[in-house]
Formats: structure tokens, C-alpha cells, sequence
């Protein structure tokens, strides 16, 4: 109702005036990707590289730090944000480096503060013009955060950092209308123990390295429009001695459409069976259905809406729990109300659901968000987000949660 509202009370003048040129109104241009060449970053140019940057400055509030229905804690924080990206601007191959860091600083609880970076590099290498091959890698100093659910349930109170190393290879190619996709990533997690109130945690016992590789192609039935499938593998291996039992194979099998139906509906959806089978006898099997859906939809060129679900099998930290089916769902909506100034929402669903033991639980978080554009180089963004536990068998209660952010962010 709001929307429509929007809408019909904007000037007829107006909303033409902002859709100007062809690429505006191409299929499959939404809000968030239409292009702005009043209020798009630059970049620059050094020669065949292209460098873009970015630093964004974020005070924001938590009503509910700890993510508790009693003894609520809440503060203020600042976040600091930034990203460099070097990448070639040649016509074939493709060489590519970005670092990334983002830190927050509470007023008052400063064992919440963290400090993640990442740093990566990538190249590609063109035979033709539809085969290809790209490697790349990257190493994260990334965090779980302390209202994160197997988080809670191991009893800390404080953000779990980990180290990752992640490197990649993709190859495809294309005969005709046949697409052809193979994937192969080796990545590291390793946890840092944790100590809370003099006792230490073994987090880094739940380290483990995982391999991936899968198949996939596709058919093209028209353009905007075909068929595909997708054959994955995963090996989980536990790095301590002790937990060499939550050692892990996964297979899956997905098959599914891209396509676009009229220009307005577009969709890209997988189905299929996931499967996962471990090392020590006691753990039982993991399976279940594979879901993989975008569906976006464009009422009018100033509106987007994204309808989404995806189904995965995850790790857990916990060592009374190894690994979660988890079940994530949401509704978006992205209006150009006026050139340079994007508005939104999102409504998320998140379910986790465990084996052993037997517990379940559901997490619902809402989000509005103000985009202002104010030049090529500015940006002035302001978001509430709402979370609320709606759901747990496991022992904890159900909270609510607010969170208020504003972030100036300045770009190349």
C-alpha cells in the first residue's frame, strides 16, 4: 500500500524524467543495478587499471547486544569500513587485486569490538570469447558475532574470530547453446579459542579445511531464457585429533531454470537433493532437499522486488553439535523515488534446524533503508533493522532486538 501510494502521489513528469536512457529500461535493469552517470563513482584511470575505493564512516545503537529476552544490555557503536579495488580494464584476460577492512568500536563494551580484513587477488585468462579460465585467492580475517545462535549456545559472550584462506578455480566454456561450468575452492576456517569469565573455550578443536568442486551446464532455450544443472561435491576434515569424527562428505544434485519471462518477471531456480554422510558411525546422516530461488519482479521501472529461498547444510561450533540444515527466506523491495534517493526493505526469515541434538530455531529480522545520493562521491545511507526470535527448542529465550545505523560513505 505504500508503495502505491509513493507512486501516485509522484508527479507523471517526474518519474519519466528520471528513466532517460535505453540501459535504464533494458530487461533485467533493476533499481539497485541501473546505472547513474550522474552519481556513479569514477573511479581512476591508471592506464589499462581501473582503481576504485571507498571509506565509510557508521554510528549506529543495539538496543540488545547479547541477544537476551533478560538483562539486556544495549550501547553505541562506530563502524569504519573500507575497500580498495585494482583491477585491469583490457578488452581479453584479466588481472585484479582488492583489500577490504571493517572495524567496530563500542562506547562502552569494548571485548565486543572487532577488527575484520580481507585481502585477495585474481586472474583470468581468455582463449576465446566463450572459454575461459580464472583463478583467484583470498584471505579473510573475519568473526562470528555474539548473538549468533551456536554462538550463544556454546556460552560466550564475546565475537569468535577465525582466519580463512580461500583459493578458486573456475573454467567454462560454451558449444552453441550449451554451456559448459566446472568449480573447484580449498578453503581453511580456524578458530581462535575464546576465554569468558577465566574459562577457556577449545574453538580451535571446530578448525576444519573443506574442498568443493562441481560440474554444472546449461541449455539456452532463447536468449534470457534456459536450463541448467549442477553437480556438487564437498570434503569436510577436521584439524584436531579430537574432533576427526565430525569429518564430512557431501554430495548434491540440483537442476533448475533462468529464465525471463516478459521483461517484468524473471526467475532463477534449483532443486534438487543434499546429502551428507560423516566419518564416526554415531553421527547420524544429514539429507535433506536443496532449494537455490531468486525471483525478482518489476511493477514499474522505479520498483524492484526480490523473493528469495535458499536450503544449506552448514558447521557447526558447538561441540555438542556438528553440522544445521538451514532454511533462509525473505521479500525485498527497492524504489527509485527520485534519481538519487533509493529507498528499501527487506523482510528475512532464518531457520536452523539440528539432528543432534534435536533443537530448532527461527530468527525474523525487518529492514528499511534510505539511500541519498549526494554526488559522485558521497553518500548518506540511514537503515533500522528489527530481529526478533520467533522460535527456539534449545534452552534460550526469545528476544527482540533493534538496531539504528547512519553512514556517510565517501568513494573514488
Amino acid at each position: 500500500m505504500f508503495w502505491g501510494l509513493t507512486l501516485a502521489a509522484m508527479p507523471l513528469g517526474e518519474a519519466y524524467a528520471q528513466i532517460g536512457a535505453a540501459s535504464d529500461t533494458a530487461r533485467g535493469v533493476t533499481v539497485q543495478s541501473r546505472a547513474r552517470p550522474d552519481y556513479d563513482p569514477l573511479g581512476v584511470r591508471l592506464g589499462g587499471y581501473r582503481l576504485d575505493g571507498a571509506v565509510e564512516i557508521a554510528p549506529g545503537w543495539d538496543s540488545n547486544l547479547f541477544g537476551r529476552k533478560n538483562n539486556v544490555v544495549s550501547d553505541g557503536f562506530v563502524d569504519e569500513r573500507a575497500n580498495v579495488d585494482l583491477r585491469t580494464d583490457w578488452t581479453t584476460h584479466a588481472l585484479g587485486a582488492s583489500v577490504t577492512s571493517d572495524n567496530r568500536q563500542y562506547f562502552s563494551r569494548s571485548a565486543l569490538n572487532y577488527n575484520d580484513w580481507t585481502i585477495g587477488g585474481f586472474g583470468k585468462y581468455d582463449f576465446n570469447a566463450t572459454t575461459n579460465v580464472t583463478a583467484q585467492y583470498r584471505h579473510y580475517r573475519e568473526h562470528l558475532d555474539v548473538y549468533n545462535f551456536d554462538v550463544q549456545r556454546a556460552g560466550i559472550t564475546q565475537p569468535v574470530p577465525y582466519n580463512s584462506d580461500e583459493v578458486a578455480v573456475l573454467g567454462q566454456t560454451a558449444f552453441n547453446r550449451l554451456g559448459l561450468q566446472a568449480l573447484g575452492v580449498y578453503r581453511s576456517f580456524q578458530f581462535e579459542d575464546a576465554t569468558v569469565g577465566g574459562v577457556q573455550n577449545q574453538l580451535s578443536a571446530q578448525s576444519f579445511n573443506t574442498v568443493i568442486g562441481s560440474l554444472g551446464g546449461s541449455y539456452s532455450l532463447a536468449p534470457g531464457r534456459a536450463v541448467n544443472a549442477v553437480f556438487r561435491v564437498q570434503d569436510i576434515s577436521y584439524s584436531d585429533a579430537l574432533t576427526r569424527g565430525r569429518d564430512s562428505f557431501t554430495w548434491e544434485a540440483l537442476g533448475g531454470f533462468q529464465y525471463d519471462f516478459d521483461g517484468v518477471w524473471q526467475a532463477r531456480v534449483a532443486v534438487g537433493w543434499r546429502q551428507r554422510e560423516y566419518r564416526a558411525a554415531n553421527i547420524k546422516t544429514l539429507q535433506g532437499p536443496a532449494v537455490e530461488a531468486v525471483l525478482t519482479w518489476a511493477p514499474t521501472q522505479l520498483t524492484t522486488l526480490r523473493f528469495n529461498v535458499n536450503r544449506t547444510i552448514e558447521e557447526s561450533i558447538r561441540a555438542d553439535a556438528v553440522s544445521f540444515q538451514r532454511t533462509q527466506a525473505g521479500i525485498g523491495v527497492d524504489h527509485e523515488y527520485l534519481r538519487n534517493i533509493i529507498l528499501g526493505a527487506d523482510l528475512r526469515a532464518d531457520r536452523r534446524e539440528y539432528e543432534s541434538p534435536n533443537q530448532q530455531v527461527t530468527d525474523a529480522l525487518a529492514t528499511v533503508s534510505a539511500r541519498y545520493l549526494l554526488n559522485r562521491n558521497m553518500q548518506l545511507i540511514g537503515t533500522y533493522t528489527y530481529v526478533r526470535r520467533i522460535e527456539t527448542s534449545a534452552g534460550l529465550d526469545e528476544y527482540s532486538r533493534n538496531l539504528v545505523q547512519l553512514r556517510l560513505r565517501f568513494a573514488l
